[in-house]
């Protein structure tokens, strides 16, 4: 599952990045819940204004699908970015998916 954003303008101001990064791990999280899947594994996607692309990634020890434990775990790999160029797009995927058996509303 993963959603990622390219930007009409290359960006380099933190909040902006921080910001779509916040709002990309919300709009996976809303995915997995949907379709009934938690992850293991985050990874942050960052293409640069020059099309270099890098992902760092990190993998949990049990699966998740909340936006506040998604949104902490991408923190945690974009700050092993080196955010010295422009960034042109950015991408949040969790891989290591498993099907959970959803809480039925009644």
């Amino acid at each position: 599952m993963s959603k990622e954003v390219t930007f009409q303008r290359d960006i380099d101001k933190w909040q902006a990045i921080a910001r779509t990064i916040a709002e990309l791990t919300r709009e996976v999280s809303n995915d997995m819940k949907q379709t009934g899947y938690k992850g293991r594994t985050v990874t942050v996607k960052v293409r640069f204004s020059d099309f270099e692309t890098h992902t760092r990634a990190k993998t949990l020890e049990k699966s998740i699908n909340s936006a506040d434990e998604l949104r902490t775990t991408a923190f945690d790999c974009l700050r092993r970015f080196e955010l010295k160029k422009k960034v042109r797009l950015l991408g949040v995927k969790v891989g290591c998916l498993e099907k959970y058996e959803r809480p039925s509303h009644k």
